[in-house]
């Protein structure tokens, strides 16, 4: 797992459009208050480490990656990780 202190918002943003993923589905997924995330998400707070954790471990859980290198940060999609809803 990364270091989920690493991960911005757009980050979160990014992974939620690799998922299809609404607000309400990743506040679920992470078991985090919809309103979190929502503030997290437009910039108005961070959200304590415990929090920031959940959301990450929600998102790798479904194949998405956090990747860095000196000049951008970025995420993708491990397709062989998705799980998918039937």
């Amino acid at each position: 797992m990364i270091d989920p202190d690493k991960v911005d918002r757009a980050q979160i943003r990014a992974a939620r459009a690799l998922l299809d993923w609404t607000q309400p589905d990743l506040a679920n997924a992470a078991n985090v208050a919809l309103a979190t995330l929502k503030r997290f998400e437009i910039g108005h707070t961070q959200p304590i480490p415990t929090v920031r954790s959940a959301i990450v471990r929600a998102l790798e859980a479904q194949g998405i990656q956090f990747h860095y290198d000196q000049k951008r940060a970025y995420v993708s999609l491990d397709v062989k990780k998705l799980k998918r809803s039937a």
